[in-house]
């Protein structure tokens, strides 16, 4: 960083050919002396500022976010969706029925009434330990056509009970004469409200054919039924125990990428993962996780997370409640260090990707009181979490800050006159509110960089700030200051070295010892540091 002073060359030269100036920064004052004018001036001449969080920044911005108390945080998100259309399937169904008209066959010619019922059974539930209470029908087709043998006549009539439309059952009436004896229905169900009747592991439809024929022809009425496309925007009743499972999810840490650079300065004291799941389906849920494996990008096997000792985590997800809207049920798990003995030693090996295994298992328990249901929501809502609070341990972490010194700029252009300054002060006060002391050293760098002299004889020591020890926070910055003498044969070498940039490095080591937590630092976002730097000279110039 490099901030720029605050004293222009006209502005400084315009001081030195007034009798005196003052303001809040400023100080000149000047006494005729002989043929020489006595001169003393001070006067700020640049600032450092910096956060502790700034080791941050190069960290893209999706992934930080403070909370409300100022606290840093680097967080990740990834969705884990496990879809359950399974858990609801109502059957697609196709089949022709063949009835035959009469059995009388002891005069095959004669054409004889007939009356009679038919009544078939279709099955929609998928599995044998479903059953479906009630259905309402997002999409869906009941197709049938029917045939009696051409010359018959009367009536037949058609009804499927159990599927309702405005409170109705359906039901079909045809007309059978000599130029209507075949008929079709096409009818869509999206919208109508399916009751099935209940058998032994079955939940089925009835196919209800009933024939009042007054001239009837030797013969079979043939019936070609079929159900498609049955899909329910709702529906109720108990889904059995059914698994479903997505293995080896692989997600990538793209967060870890940007900080590859400071590893060698950084140690992340804290992690924690935590996975969220949501569910708008009325069915109770087990939730398992296991296999909790970290990779490098090379493949390398970093570690595979325990928790409480075990490779998995069960999380036990509640039905959601049936209400307008639904409310949907949520569970969630943290892992942190407190319950898991490796993930700090996992996270501070940067890890790229986690791979793992995710499986539900449905109605754990079995069948409850509580009724099933599902909505066109048909999936559990995963989402992995990690978040990196800004815990840090620095050994060693340091950094350089520059103050421009330009000595022309500050003293004249002329060297002859700058060559008689007596000498030069620089006031150092700096400002923490970073919870461990602070080294400092300065020095004097030419325009290339190159170390002219050093400021200081040895490292000067900024006092932490306090720790509220309540809250871990730094309420107020703690002050430190002091002072630099530059002779005049000191002067004379940042002339004839053309010094221009004065190096302030900081670095701070937080302690070491038995207990780790006291080896690390929780960021704030205001936990900054800040240096003020002013100048004093005093000398004598020509008389003008």
């Amino acid at each position: 960083m490099k901030i720029k002073g605050k004293w222009p060359l006209l502005f400084l030269v315009s001081l030195w050919v007034l009798t005196g100036c003052q303001d809040d920064d400023i100080w000149v004052n000047t006494e005729n002396n002989d043929d020489n004018r006595e001169l003393e001036i001070a006067a700020p001449i640049g600032e450092i500022t910096y956060k502790i969080a700034d080791f941050l920044e190069e960290i893209d911005n999706e992934y930080i976010f403070i909370d409300q108390q100022g606290m840093v945080y680097a967080r990740f998100f990834q969705e884990v969706d496990i879809d359950w259309e399974t858990l609801v399937r109502l059957r697609d169904f196709s089949e022709v029925w063949q009835y035959p008209l009469n059995e009388v066959d002891l005069f095959p010619d004669l054409k004889a009434a007939s009356s009679a019922q038919f009544k078939e059974k279709v099955k929609l539930n998928s599995r044998d330990d479903v059953r479906i209470d009630s259905a309402f029908m997002d999409e869906g087709r009941l197709q049938f056509q029917l045939s009696v043998p051409f010359g018959t006549t009367g009536n037949v009539q058609i009804s499927v009970p159990e599927v309702f439309h405005n409170g109705e059952p359906l039901h079909y009436s045809f007309d059978v004469n000599a130029s209507n004896y075949t008929f079709g229905v096409d009818e869509d169900l999206a919208g109508k409200k399916i009751v099935p009747s209940q058998g032994q592991d079955s939940s089925y439809l009835s196919v209800i054919t009933s024939v009042n024929l007054e001239n009837v022809v030797r013969g079979n009425a043939i019936l070609d039924f079929s159900l498609s496309n049955m899909n329910p925007a709702l529906t109720f009743g108990y889904f059995g125990q059914q698994e479903a499972s997505k293995l080896e999810q692989d997600i990538s840490f793209d967060v870890f990428d940007d900080l590859e650079e400071d590893v060698d300065n950084i140690e992340f004291f804290d992690l924690n993962l935590s996975l969220k799941v949501e569910s708008g389906i009325g069915v109770p849920f087990d939730v398992t996780v296991e296999n909790l494996q970290f990779f490098h990008e090379n493949g390398d096997l970093v570690g595979t997370l325990n928790v409480d000792g075990e490779n998995f985590v069960n999380l036990f997800l509640e039905a959601a409640i049936y209400s307008d809207p639904i409310e949907n049920a949520v569970t969630s798990i943290t892992i942190d260090r407190d319950n898991s003995d490796n993930i700090v030693d996992i996270v501070n090996s940067y890890p790229d990707r986690v791979r793992f295994d995710v499986t539900s298992f449905s109605n754990p328990n079995g069948e409850t009181e509580l009724q099933n249901f599902m909505g066109l929501d048909n999936v559990l809502k995963g989402t992995l979490e990690v978040n990196l609070p800004a815990w840090f341990k620095a050994s060693g972490y340091s950094r350089k800050d520059t103050v421009d010194f330009d000595i022309h700029d500050i003293l004249g252009e002329d060297e002859d006159d700058v060559r008689k300054i007596e000498d030069i002060t620089l006031f150092f006060d700096f400002f923490s509110r970073i919870p461990v002391d602070i080294a400092a050293r300065i020095w004097v760098i030419d325009g290339q960089g190159n170390k002219i002299d050093d400021l200081l004889d040895s490292t000067k020591v900024i006092v932490s700030g306090d720790l509220n020890p309540e809250t871990g926070y730094v309420d107020e910055p703690k002050h430190s200051e002091f002072s630099v003498a530059i002779s005049g044969n000191q002067i004379n070498e940042f002339l004839d070295k053309d010094a221009m940039n004065i190096v302030i490095e900081t670095a701070y080591n937080t302690p070491s010892g038995d207990n780790p937590e006291l080896d690390f630092i929780r960021i704030y976002d205001d936990m900054d540091f800040k240096g003020e730097l002013s100048i004093k000279i005093n000398g004598s110039i020509p008389s003008l």
